[in-house]
C-alpha cells in the first residue's frame, strides 16, 4: 500500500491491523470509506463515555439503541471522541432542556430511522462507484485513493444541512397552522400498484427494483407538485397528506402518471378528517379509512370517504360517481365515492 493512502487511513483512526486485513479480504474502499465518513479512533468503551459525560450507563445504552445499534459489550472500546461529543449534546443540549428523557428518546428514534433512508441511499451511490470501478479493472488501492481524492465531507454535511433546513421550516409551518386552526380537516390519501405482489414474484430483483424506483419517483414529484407531503413508502404503498383538495387532484395525477409511464394500475383510497399528528406520522380512523378504501378500490379506481366528497362536491373540477355503502374490514359499512 502507498504511504500516503496508509498514513491518512492510520491517521483517520485505522489501526494496522484493519489495514492488513482489509488488503488481504479485499474491503480496502469499504475501510477507506468507513475512515472518510467517520474519522477518529474508538477508544472509549461505554464505562468510559459513562465517566467522562457525566450520564449513566443505562441511559447511554438506551441512547444508542434509540440510535438503532445493539448494546456494546463491556469493556469494548467502540467510541470514539466524536461519539462522546454527540452524546453530551444529545443529553445536555438545548433539544434535552425541553424534554425528558422518554420523548428525547423517541425524538432520537425517529432522526435515526430517516437518517437511516439517508444512509441507505448515500451507501448505494458509494458502492455503485466502487462497483463500476472493479468493473473496469481499477484495483482496490487505487480505488481507495480516488475515494480519498474526491469525497468531500463538508459539501455533503452542508447538502444535509439544507435539506434538513428546509424541511424543518415546512414543518414548523404545518405543525404551527395547525396549532392555529385546530379545526382544520386533513386529508390522507394512500395509493399502490395493482398486482404488485403477483409482480414480484415474477420479476428478476433487478427489474423489479428499477419499477419501484420509477414508481417512487413518480410519487414524490407528483406529490411535491400538488402540494402534498409524502409521510412514508412501503414496498409499492404510498401515504401521502395534505388539504382535501390537494389530496384529490394527487391521486388523480398518480392514476394517469402510472399510466403515461406504463407501470401497472394504480388504486388509490383519499379520505378526510381530524387525524392525530406524531413525530411526522398521522393516525386515526380517517387514516385506516384511506387504507382499506385502497384496498377495496378496483385497478385505475380512486375511492373517497363521503366526508372527502362532500368538502369537494361543489368544486366542478373534480367529477364523482356514487359506489354506495361498502363494507370496509375493521370500519363496517361506509358511503364511498369514486374520483373520475
Amino acid at each position: 500500500m502507498q504511504a500516503d493512502l496508509r498514513t491518512f487511513l492510520l491517521d483517520a483512526g485505522a489501526s494496522e491491523d484493519d489495514l492488513d486485513r482489509a488488503e488481504r479480504e479485499g474491503w480496502l474502499p469499504l475501510l477507506t470509506l468507513d475512515r472518510l465518513v467517520l474519522p477518529g479512533r474508538a477508544s472509549h468503551d461505554l464505562a468510559a463515555v459513562s465517566e467522562i459525560t457525566g450520564i449513566d450507563e443505562e441511559r447511554l445504552t438506551r441512547l444508542w439503541r434509540a440510535v438503532g445499534f445493539p448494546d456494546v459489550p463491556a469493556g469494548l472500546p467502540v467510541f470514539s471522541d466524536t461519539d462522546v461529543e454527540a452524546a453530551r449534546r444529545l443529553l445536555y443540549g438545548r433539544l434535552a432542556r425541553g424534554s425528558d428523557f422518554a420523548a428525547l428518546l423517541r425524538q432520537v428514534r425517529v432522526m435515526s430511522l430517516s437518517m437511516a433512508r439517508v444512509g441507505a441511499v448515500l451507501a448505494d451511490y458509494f458502492g455503485d462507484v466502487v462497483r463500476v470501478l472493479r468493473e473496469r479493472g481499477v484495483d482496490d488501492e487505487a480505488i481507495a485513493n480516488a475515494l480519498v481524492n474526491t469525497y468531500d465531507s463538508d459539501e455533503l454535511s452542508e447538502l444535509l444541512l439544507y435539506e434538513a433546513r428546509l424541511q424543518l421550516r415546512a414543518a414548523l409551518w404545518l405543525r404551527l397552522g395547525r396549532d392555529a386552526s385546530p379545526d382544520l380537516a386533513i386529508a390522507i390519501g394512500f395509493a399502490d400498484l395493482a398486482g404488485y405482489t403477483a409482480l414480484s414474484a415474477e420479476l428478476a430483483p433487478e427489474v423489479l427494483g428499477e419499477l419501484v424506483g420509477r414508481w417512487e419517483e413518480i410519487v414524490y414529484d407528483t406529490v411535491a407538485q400538488h402540494g402534498g407531503r409524502v409521510v412514508k413508502t412501503i414496498g409499492d404503498e404510498v401515504m401521502f397528506a395534505g388539504v382535501a383538495a390537494q389530496i384529490a387532484r394527487t391521486a388523480l395525477a398518480l392514476r394517469d402518471a402510472a399510466i403515461e409511464e406504463g407501470l401497472p394500475a394504480v388504486h388509490a383510497g383519499i379520505a378526510a378528517g381530524m387525524v392525530v399528528v406524531r413525530e411526522g406520522d398521522f393516525y386515526g380512523p380517517v387514516v385506516n379509512l384511506a387504507s382499506r378504501l385502497t384496498g377495496a378500490a378496483p385497478p385505475g379506481e380512486i375511492y373517497a370517504s363521503a366526508e372527502l366528497h362532500s368538502e369537494l362536491a361543489d368544486d366542478p373540477s373534480f367529477t364523482w360517481r356514487a359506489v354506495g355503502a361498502l363494507d370496509l374490514r375493521s370500519i363496517g359499512a361506509s358511503e364511498v365515492f369514486a374520483l373520475d
